[in-house]
């Protein structure tokens, strides 16, 4: 015969609580959580209950949201866990308000969707959450303890707690207002991780350092650059970095259009999201080419050359504005270079595991 919680509580192996995640950056979130989670749920739940934790990887399936919650409970129930929190990368909302977390009480289970946790100290929020959603899923195991702690009570903007009337669940927790859909979009942008477009499109970087090499020992770019000032030079970077956006995001088809399975605003939502990401990724991928350009000037170019051909005299304002221009050349030469890659490159490159599978790609394959 089954344990109840309240014989579970008192045995000495304790609760069982498990964490399971989506693959990638949720599943390394877990990983990091479960060494200091004991001392947590001891500190704020119930000290007298000694926690176990259990982390575990699963690929949801995205043919239906809700299903997650019906795959956690089966498994709760065939690994013998008392709790199971599950966290995924996949973007979820309630009509326009962006879903933080969600829980059915009665199987003692929850979801905890990690985009709506927006960019900035997402650990530190993902770690409060939990602990929030344990207190909801372990209240009955928890007479002795220290019930009443919720999500929103630390590092999160105002969260709505919601008993929805469809009894899809049994609570909740919503981002009301514009700062939650702004926190949203930031959160997808953030597990998409846009910094690893400087090395996931080789081919790109490869042509952007080879225009960049050629336009930094070239007397005519030595000259206009100097003709140039900062206004006209920041005109340049803004059409580079928004060639190169646009170049990626419509050779390797990553605009989302509307219709069939995708709504209107959840295509909007995701493009979005895409534009801010490719944005992101370029911008840092200038940034590192402004400082190989602006090294590459300082070692191969003299100050003597420079001079002769500037006429007048050189210090590191030149170097700089030469850099600057070369890095907006050696960025149109990356977007040309991008042509080069592969569709699923570039995707792998730009989005995140949900955004991967999403789009029809498996992201388990080179």
């Amino acid at each position: 015969m089954a344990a109840t919680d309240g014989e579970r509580s008192g045995r000495p192996g304790g609760l069982v609580l498990g964490l399971l995640t989506d693959p990638d950056l949720p599943a390394e979130l877990a990983e990091q959580l479960a060494a200091e989670l004991p001392e947590l749920l001891a500190e704020h739940l119930d000290d007298q209950v000694p926690w176990q934790i259990r982390v575990g990887c699963e690929r949801f399936d995205l043919a239906d949201e809700q299903q997650i919650l019906a795959v956690a409970h089966q498994r709760r129930a065939r690994e013998g866990w008392d709790l199971v929190v599950c966290l995924t990368d996949l973007p979820r909302r309630s009509g326009l308000r962006p879903i933080l977390a969600e829980a059915n009480l009665t199987d003692r289970v929850a979801l905890a969707s990690l985009p709506a946790f927006g960019a900035r100290r997402l650990y530190q929020r993902f770690r409060d959450m939990v602990i929030g959603l344990v207190a909801e899923l372990a209240a009955a195991s928890l007479d002795g303890g220290r019930p009443g702690h919720r999500p929103a009570s630390r590092g999160m903007p105002p969260i709505r707690r919601v008993v929805p009337s469809d009894g899809s669940v049994d609570v909740r927790f919503v981002l009301p207002g514009v700062r939650g859909q702004v926190r949203l979009l930031a959160g997808m942008v953030r597990a998409n991780r846009p910094w690893r477009l400087i090395t996931g499109l080789s081919g790109s970087l490869a042509a952007a350092l080879a225009a960049g090499a050629f336009a930094v020992v070239t007397s005519d770019i030595w000259l206009l650059a100097d003709s140039l000032g900062p206004l006209r030079l920041a005109v340049a970077t803004g059409f580079s970095v928004g060639a190169m956006v646009a170049w990626l995001i419509i050779d390797h088809e990553l605009w989302e259009r509307p219709g069939g399975r995708v709504a209107r605003d959840r295509a909007r939502l995701f493009n979005t999201a895409t534009v801010l990401t490719v944005a992101l990724g370029v911008g840092c991928l200038y940034v590192a080419l402004l400082v190989a350009t602006l090294a590459a000037a300082w070692f191969l170019v003299t100050g003597q050359l420079l001079g002769q051909t500037l006429r007048h005299p050189i210090g590191w304002p030149e170097y700089v504005t030469i850099a600057w221009l070369a890095s907006s050349i050696a960025t149109v030469g990356g977007a040309l270079g991008s042509g080069l890659e592969s569709d699923q490159a570039v995707r792998a490159a730009a989005y995140g595991y949900r955004q991967q599978e999403r789009r029809g790609q498996d992201p388990t394959t080179d």
